[in-house]
């Protein structure tokens, strides 16, 4: 099992939340005494999603598939990148669904996953940041 210093605690990595190494990675980029870049990512994520997740009730209330589908994708590509992997596919779900068209009664179902999945994601992501080295 992963080690769970700096990253969450460890009822996030045995539940599969989040793929820690995913955000590992940008450590990369990290330079000589400069900040946690993981830090930064974090922090966009858990600002700009939330509009997403509300963008993506928006669209199943009205029957937008276009919106929908464009929410999702965005809430996918930002949930893989900080290694929400199953969100992700929720979302690839959702997107799909979008440009079928079979938006209220499929997308309905895989919205309430959604926000459980995104619930445990973002607390996961919080408690990261708060272990994590400034």
């Amino acid at each position: 099992m992963t080690s769970t210093a700096g990253h969450g605690n460890g009822s996030s990595i045995q539940n599969g939340v989040i793929d820690w190494s995913v955000l590992h990675q940008f450590l990369e980029f990290r330079k000589p005494g400069g900040p946690d870049p993981r830090r930064r990512i974090i922090t966009i994520y858990l600002d700009s999603s939330p509009m997403l997740m509300e963008a993506i009730k928006t669209a199943i209330n009205g029957a937008d598939g276009s919106l929908l589908s464009k929410s999702a994708h965005s809430l996918k590509s930002s949930s893989m990148n900080v290694g929400a992997g199953s969100l992700g596919s929720l979302c690839a779900e959702l997107e799909r669904t979008g440009k079928t068209g079979a938006i209220i009664d499929e997308a309905k179902n895989i919205v309430d996953r959604l926000e459980t999945q995104y619930a445990a994601v973002t607390a996961a992501l919080h408690d990261a940041l708060q272990n994590m080295c400034k």
